[in-house]
């Protein structure tokens, strides 16, 4: 009866740990995310330096949502700024900050590949944790 009971206890944990390293693996991978800039609509067309960019605000938006998704994967943040637009071109690149604990912090930002058409590209970009 012990037997039954330990295995079951063991193989309950295994699956919890599974589950739980299966949905981090998820959410970290929030880190890079995909935007198209699209210049016929108007809150994604924006540019820096003569060139396509992503707007500040997609930035800030999506660091906000994604940063904390989970406790073990990062801090929680409010009121995240990005100083400018990032353009869209790989190897650009921002500091965006935001407030945790009390104070600032910052929050790379990177352009990691521009792929499609040059009058509509989909902008792959990471923040880091």
């Amino acid at each position: 009866m012990q037997r039954g009971f330990l295995v079951g206890a063991v193989g309950g944990a295994v699956t919890v740990a599974a589950v739980t390293g299966v949905v981090t693996w998820l959410c970290a991978a929030k880190d890079l995310q995909h935007t198209t800039v699209d210049p016929v609509a108007q809150g994604l067309y924006v540019k820096a330096d003569g060139r396509l960019a992503v707007a500040h605000t997609i930035l800030e938006a999506r660091i906000q949502g994604w940063y904390h998704p989970l406790p073990w994967l990062g801090r929680e943040i409010h009121d995240v700024s990005c100083p400018s637009h990032l353009k869209a071109v790989v190897g650009a690149a921002e500091t965006c900050t935001a407030r945790s604990d009390g104070g600032r912090i910052s929050i790379p930002v990177r352009v990691i590949d521009v792929e499609g058409d040059p009058a509509k590209p989909r902008v792959t970009w990471k923040f880091d944790r």
